[in-house]
């Protein structure tokens, strides 16, 4: 029901036009009967009779009224949550997306940046382990090809078929750091990880600390090269703390240019599951940092 249907607005009465009208139909055919009877004499049982005729044909009116009103804010109601389960799949998939587009393919752009680094200006490394580096760099390129394919493949699948949209990612706890890690390592970055007794932290709490560890390092990899990266996490009196810190920029690196919306879903991870990030430069030193802490209950 809008706001027209409404006498003088919203600011003024919050009775329904029906209800008004039925008001008014009412009182008019009871004076239309009491007249009835004081002028023209009617007999009272037969304007008793017609008085109740009136007043159900006004309550049958008014409930007809009241249910095409219904009705119509039932479909309005369901016109909204349609739009916004659609929304939240859209915002879903440009998640989706951009993880497969910046911590995949931008990987294969760093992995291929630190192999031709490599080439030109790794003098002091022998030429037989150039060589190695090489290949290996190449295997990770097909190897993250690979998976960056197969994601696209599902993703576009997921928007073919709804009922395939909970094949697009699997729920990440902290069990899939190690590979997380190692495949940073593998980029070229020299990552160091300290972890505290992580015990009781919820499901999707882990998953936002796998995304934010996973989106720093490829912010490191890609802005600074081969770097030092340090991972910290930790859990004191029901607050879970999370941090990727990097010492800078590697010595003539150029720094690769991402999606520019990394940090915008990452805050909406972060902040959908009741955290705070903070995203800037380290305190201490060179380099960038990514924070993150949670709530998770008390001590």
């Amino acid at each position: 029901m809008n706001v027209s249907e409404y006498d003088g607005g919203m600011s003024t009465s919050l009775v329904p036009v029906p209800i008004k009208r039925s008001i008014l139909v009412g009182f008019l055919a009871l004076l239309v009967v009491v007249l009835g009877v004081l002028i023209f004499g009617v007999n009272p049982l037969y304007v008793a009779g017609v008085l109740l005729l009136v007043t159900l044909s006004v309550v049958l009116w008014v409930l007809i009224q009241v249910r095409r009103d219904k009705l119509q804010l039932m479909s309005e109601v369901h016109s909204l949550e349609t739009s916004a389960i659609l929304l939240t799949e859209r915002v879903r998939v440009a998640r989706e997306v951009h993880d497969l587009v910046s911590h995949g393919l931008g990987m294969i752009t760093v992995r291929a940046s630190s192999a031709s680094y490599l080439a030109t200006q790794g003098h002091g490394v022998s030429l037989s382990n150039r060589e190695d580096e090489l290949l290996a760099a190449l295997a990770d390129i097909e190897r993250v090809s690979r998976e960056a394919t197969g994601g696209l493949r599902q993703t576009i699948l997921s928007l073919r078929d709804p009922d395939e949209g909970a094949w697009l990612t699997p729920v990440e706890t902290l069990a899939a750091l190690p590979d997380v890690l190692r495949a940073a390592q593998a980029a070229g970055l020299v990552v160091t990880y300290h972890a505290g007794e992580m015990s009781e932290v919820p499901v999707a709490v882990q998953t936002a600390i796998v995304v934010l560890v996973r989106e720093g390092l490829a912010n490191a990899a890609r802005h600074a090269g081969p770097t030092d990266v340090t991972v910290v996490l930790s859990q004191e009196e029901g607050v879970v703390k999370a941090c990727v810190k990097d010492s800078g920029p590697s010595e003539d690196w150029q720094a690769k240019s991402g999606t520019g919306h990394g940090l915008i879903g990452l805050r909406e991870r972060i902040t959908a599951v009741g955290g705070s990030l903070h995203a800037g430069p380290r305190d201490e030193g060179r380099g960038y940092e990514l924070k993150a802490i949670f709530t998770v209950g008390g001590a």
